[in-house]
């Protein structure tokens, strides 16, 4: 195996690794959840043309981010013309804010695998077909016959019940 194969397969691994997380910080950025995934997409086009210049003694994320960072800005550019844009100040202020609660927004993804893991298989299969595999409300309902009535109340009072878990975990952890 080559050097060239050998750098393409790391990437892979990292860009695997670290893909949720770098959609995440592309998305808090770019308001269009297509958009910010065709962000994805020229991010790691990026990344694999300049990933012999990486430093594997440092993390991968934050280096990822910077190209992440100026492909949003490169998104900006052609898309001036949508109002859903933010300003420069505030795109700025979004990024380094998003960088800054990393930590913390990673700790409540922890939680709430942890809570979705206590939820019945039923609630549970329904919480991640609405929200982890984005179905319709009338696929859902369809399939769970409920009403659309139902299906809402239900998926609010799981999301209550989430947001309580987490909440809780993060409160017992936290120096009182």
């Amino acid at each position: 195996m080559n050097d060239t194969s050998t750098g393409t397969e790391a990437l892979i691994l990292l860009l695997t690794q670290h893909q949720e997380a770098l959609f995440r910080y592309i998305f808090s950025l770019v308001p269009c959840e297509a958009d910010a995934r065709d962000v994805l997409q020229e991010t790691s086009v990026a990344l694999f043309r300049k990933f012999d210049q990486y430093d594997v003694s440092r993390p991968f994320l934050p280096w990822a981010y910077r190209f992440a960072y100026l492909q949003v800005q490169k998104h900006r550019e052609k898309s001036a013309r949508s109002p859903l844009l933010f300003s420069e100040d505030v795109m700025d202020l979004l990024a380094n804010e998003r960088a800054h609660l990393e930590p913390m927004l990673n700790e409540r993804l922890r939680w709430l695998d942890n809570c979705l893991a206590k939820l019945s298989p039923l609630h549970k299969d329904l919480v991640t077909s609405r929200y982890g595999l984005r179905q319709g409300a009338e696929e859902l309902m369809k399939r769970f016959a409920m009403s659309r009535r139902t299906l809402f109340r239900n998926l609010e009072l799981l999301r209550q019940q989430l947001h309580e878990c987490v909440s809780q975990h993060i409160a017992e952890e936290s120096p009182s």
